[in-house]
């Protein structure tokens, strides 16, 4: 610590203060500068393979069950659709179960699909709170998989999911905020929106909300936890008293995209300009691919999951659990898509698809075409 920055002074109890201190000013320069480089890593191309390179050789005939969190969801739907594709691929047969998005009909899809008697089952939804069917299918001798069915990417023993696959959401969540530091050169005022009956989306939101927070001149307005399943009932209301409680600048991130499908409406019919309301998210909905190329739809970026690559990886993996294997430890690195990479990286498909040719990666292990 430099004097020329700093003077001390000696108070009462010999506690020692700092007066006319740059300090805050330089911590405020690095964050905006950290922000913006990172928002550089994020967006930029991901042509590396840094999958699996070898494998254990598929045996056709096996039963596969995905249980979709909720078929509205694009991001669930494509899911099922991927998974499907990838499996047949390997001569195996693969039923969707629609969750419809809430616990309740998460527990009876589950109990849907263990009946089934499957070799393996694939979840999109909160594995936590499904462990009664899940240890009954364990007992069967089902192998499970989560797709963004915990807090954190990888094996997940104690909630009996051989392992997890997703981008590591403690990334995503700061990427979300990084984009406001960057966008707003340290000055974002951000409303935190998360879904935390599921637990990835807890863990993404806290990571945002604390991003945010090491920024000195930004300042988190509200932390709001609302069930996913009730985004079309409880968004409008939800966008309508931020913009009239905390005013305009304003940032919102959310956990998902499918948030701002009912958010957008609002703010276009309020009049609120689009530069003074900036929407930030994650997942890579179509419809948020959609927002950022027009410019004018108020959402600015999406940190977009590579739904196909995680769906093959579905099958990867519980290829390698059929065979009593070790997980693969594949965690594809998050990307932040902006109106000026739109085009890159799949975007001309509205959707994340990694240059780094998973499809043919997959396809070699398993020694099929």
């Amino acid at each position: 610590m430099s004097a020329k920055l700093c003077r001390f002074a000696l108070l009462a109890g010999s506690t020692i203060a700092l007066t006319g201190c740059l300090l805050p000013a330089l911590a405020f320069a690095d964050a905006v500068s950290d922000a913006k480089a990172a928002v550089a890593k994020y967006a930029g191309p991901q042509t590396t393979w840094e999958g699996p390179t070898k494998g254990p050789k598929p045996e056709p005939g096996k039963k596969v069950v995905f249980l979709s969190g909720d078929e509205q969801n694009d991001i669930s739907h494509l899911y099922g659709v991927y998974i499907k594709q990838a499996g047949e691929k390997l001569g195996w047969n693969v039923t969707v179960i629609d969750g419809k998005g809430s616990p309740t009909s998460w527990l009876a899809g589950m109990n849907q699909a263990i009946a089934l008697k499957p070799d393996g089952i694939a979840l999109f939804a909160d594995a936590a709170s499904l462990q009664d069917p899940i240890k009954a299918g364990v007992a069967q001798g089902v192998k499970f998989v989560g797709l963004h069915a915990a807090g954190l990417p990888g094996p997940q023993p104690n909630l009996n999911l051989f392992v997890n696959i997703q981008e590591d959401p403690r990334e995503i969540g700061k990427a979300e905020a990084d984009w406001a530091i960057a966008d707003s050169d340290g000055k974002a005022h951000v409303v935190v929106l998360s879904h935390n009956e599921y637990a990835i989306a807890k863990v993404k939101s806290t990571a945002t909300k604390d991003e945010v927070e090491k920024c000195p001149g930004c300042k988190v307005l509200d932390y709001v936890n609302s069930p996913a399943s009730e985004a079309a009932q409880r968004q409008p209301q939800l966008t309508t008293s931020w913009v009239q409680r905390f005013g305009l600048p304003i940032y919102a991130t959310s956990v998902g995209d499918n948030d701002w499908d009912f958010a957008v409406p609002v703010l276009r019919s309020g009049g609120v300009d689009p530069a003074q309301a900036k929407l930030i998210a994650a997942d890579g909905n179509r419809s948020a691919y959609d927002r950022i190329r027009k410019g004018d739809q108020y959402q600015t970026v999406t940190v977009s999951e590579p739904i196909e690559l995680q769906a093959w990886q579905a099958i990867d993996e519980l290829n390698r659990a059929f065979h009593n294997e070790a997980p693969s430890g594949f965690v594809q690195p998050p990307f932040l898509v902006t109106k000026e990479n739109i085009h890159a990286e799949g975007g001309d498909q509205n959707t994340f698809i990694p240059s780094n040719n998973y499809k043919e990666h997959y396809l070699e292990i398993w020694g099929v075409k």
